[in-house]
């Protein structure tokens, strides 16, 4: 199973969003395991389902298993593990490794070929959580001066938190998202990024398509939910980037 994390400290970033298509555009190739760790929840309602208060992925820090949260989405090859709404990260004193233990004892790997983590927009301990369990980390950015500051402030993030676990850097893929090849602006971030932070850890950009925004609504990934669109293409064409990279 290769785990994929897709994280942003920055909010507005299309993390969601595009965490919610890789999932749904992967399990067209094989089983996917969805875990809604922002406790927002809106991944959950992106793949047709809706988060819990009762039990959800982060119930694995009250001692449930991980499997017990599972529950079916719109795509067949989809599996989603819910947010738990009502969890306060802040209210427990050590939560390390937790997720990592969880995925060792139930041999989830057995049973997926990918996992796809949503996180929240902070570097806390559920964010160290799934870092913990990433073979690959996922960075969307909006192409301006801020979302470059922030993919930067992310990488030493991720470095802090490799050093920390005594393991080498996972691969790292920076996505450009909302981006408009007419404005210079996006063209220039998307410049600053191959420069400052490597050509080979740039995808290509997924454009701007107000259909991926819609999606939430139908609760229907937009790569199921619309095989004509530009997001669709974009995203399609996303995820044979990332295989490849796996």
């Amino acid at each position: 199973m290769k785990t994929i994390v897709v994280s942003n400290r920055k909010g507005g970033s299309a993390k969601t969003t595009t965490a919610v298509n890789i999932a749904s555009g992967l399990a067209q190739y094989g089983s996917v395991l969805l875990l809604d760790l922002d406790t927002q929840g809106h991944a959950s309602i992106g793949v047709g389902c809706e988060p819990s208060e009762e039990l959800g992925v982060h119930s694995i820090f009250d001692g449930a298993t991980l499997s017990e949260t599972f529950i079916p989405t719109v795509h067949e090859n989809l599996t989603l593990s819910p947010a738990l709404i009502h969890f306060d990260v802040y209210e427990y004193a050590d939560l390390r490794g937790i997720l990592k233990n969880r995925f060792k004892r139930e041999k989830i790997a057995d049973f997926f070929d990918y996992c796809i983590i949503d996180t929240p927009p902070t570097f806390d301990a559920l964010l160290k959580n799934s870092l913990e369990v990433a073979d690959s980390v996922l960075i969307p950015f909006v192409p301006h001066h801020l979302g470059v500051v922030a993919v930067g402030q992310m990488l030493r993030a991720l470095y802090q938190s490799a050093k920390s676990q005594g393991r080498e850097l996972v691969n790292v893929s920076i996505l450009p998202v909302m981006y408009n090849p007419h404005i210079n602006e996006h063209k220039e971030s998307v410049e600053k990024v191959k420069v400052s932070f490597g050509r080979e850890k740039l995808l290509s950009p997924i454009g701007v398509d107000i259909k991926l925004a819609q999606q939430f609504e139908s609760g229907s990934p937009i790569i199921l939910a619309d095989r004509r669109s530009k997001g669709m293409k974009d995203y399609k064409r996303c995820v044979l980037e990332l295989q490849e990279r796996l």
